[in-house]
């Protein structure tokens, strides 16, 4: 009788246990020819698993996934791998959001070549970078001397090199204006970091193909640093800086989001709505350059990466069929820069039930991103408290069952 008694708990144990185990299979890197995106970016998911528990090795691009905190879903920081069908969540970037991000993930950036995502806080007592490395999941800790918001701007192509905007208050995301600060320069092989002497009026950077300049937006002024002399030329530019990519592979040139005027409260230097993209000549001289380009661009408006010196990739708004929250779909497009018309990469909808914002690519593979139709989505491990939820549940459901089927045969 006693021993038939263990019987339930010994069946609901089981069962807890084997649902860990189901839920935590798959999700290994996979070695691709080539890099690649989907045709279809795929949906919003709470399965997803986290680059902590099953990193997906090099990814291709990293964005955030839904906007506010809604019953039963929340803002997630999604990379997709190279292969173009692996998911993960980075964790990191999620656990250091505060409450001024209103659920939305911490600053974040992905790395040129796709292998790290540098993470900020827009509140902290001590400034640091958190460096996450995609392929292992290992993070490493990197402090600044001055800053109490830090937001990754741009990463040098080698990536050895991050510059971040830090600020000495806490800044705001929501504000409805640019945030602003000073440079801060880490140099991550030695773990040191200088602040560029600007004036705090920096809003952002991109790197020169070789490392040695670095392009700072100031507001309708390009500051380019030579970061050997720190010699400085300026360019004035119609529009604001497109991004870290915003630099030709080539040096040649430097490309800029311009803007139309948006509501703002007074004294509030609002970025302005996106209405396209110009171009200027990078040494400050009287180069040809071509002509801007109008384009219905979604978000800050961003050059994401170069298809070569004569195309850029970007995201662009495709109307949609909804008519009061705005356009359903969007694409990962490469733009000619003769005005010839834009290519499709990989198609993202549904974006009115769960937005994609902050969109990013691993610029240095932008000009060889091939488009791929995967068979399955790879999400890896389920996240642990939703494991931890279903295995209890039907470790108990088994339990129950396992004790009345007892409890019928002992009165039989």
């Amino acid at each position: 009788m006693r021993q038939a008694a263990v019987v339930p708990p010994v069946v609901g144990l089981a069962v807890a246990a084997l649902v860990v185990v189901l839920t935590g299979q798959g999700g290994s890197p996979t070695t691709v020819a080539a890099p690649a995106v989907p045709a279809e970016m795929a949906g919003y998911s709470h399965l997803t698993g986290s680059v902590s528990s099953s990193p997906p090795g090099p990814v291709v691009a990293l964005w955030q996934h839904g906007y506010g905190v809604e019953f039963l879903d929340f803002p997630q920081a999604v990379v997709l791998g190279s292969g173009g069908d692996a998911y993960r969540r980075v964790d990191v970037a999620e656990e250091r959001a505060g409450g001024e991000t209103q659920g939305d993930p911490a600053p974040m950036l992905l790395s040129p070549d796709g292998t790290r995502v540098a993470v900020g806080d827009h509140d902290m007592d001590r400034p640091d970078v958190v460096v996450v490395d995609l392929s292992t999941g290992d993070t490493t800790r990197h402090p600044l001397p001055t800053g109490r918001s830090v937001v990754p701007v741009a990463w040098s192509a080698d990536g050895r090199t991050l510059a971040s905007l830090v600020s000495d208050e806490a800044t705001n995301p929501y504000s409805g204006g640019r945030i602003t600060g000073d440079i801060a320069l880490l140099d991550l092989p030695d773990d040191a970091a200088e602040v560029l002497e600007l004036d705090r009026s920096s809003t952002g950077a991109a790197f020169s193909p070789d490392g040695s300049e670095l392009a700072v937006d100031q507001s309708g002024v390009v500051t380019v640093v030579d970061l050997q002399d720190g010699a400085e030329r300026s360019l004035e530019v119609d529009g604001v800086l497109a991004g870290p990519a915003a630099w030709s592979p080539d040096g040649r040139l430097l490309a800029v989001t311009t803007t139309k005027p948006v509501q703002a409260p007074p004294g509030v230097e609002a970025p302005g709505i996106p209405t396209g993209l110009a171009f200027v000549d990078a040494t400050g001289s009287a180069g040809d350059v071509p002509d801007s380009l109008p384009l219905d661009l979604t978000g800050p408006g961003r050059v994401l990466g170069w298809s070569g010196p004569d195309g850029v990739l970007t995201v662009l708004a495709v109307e949609g069929t909804d008519t009061c929250c705005g356009d359903d779909q969007q694409t990962l497009s490469v733009v000619p820069l003769d005005g010839t018309e834009p290519r499709t990469l990989m198609r993202m909808s549904d974006l009115t039930s769960f937005g994609v914002g902050r969109f990013q690519l691993a610029a240095s593979v932008a000009a060889s991103l091939e488009v791929v139709t995967p068979d399955d989505v790879d999400r890896g491990p389920w996240p642990w408290p939703l494991r931890g939820v279903l295995a209890v549940a039907a470790g108990l459901l088994a339990w129950a069952l396992a004790r009345a089927v007892l409890r019928r045969t002992r009165r039989s």
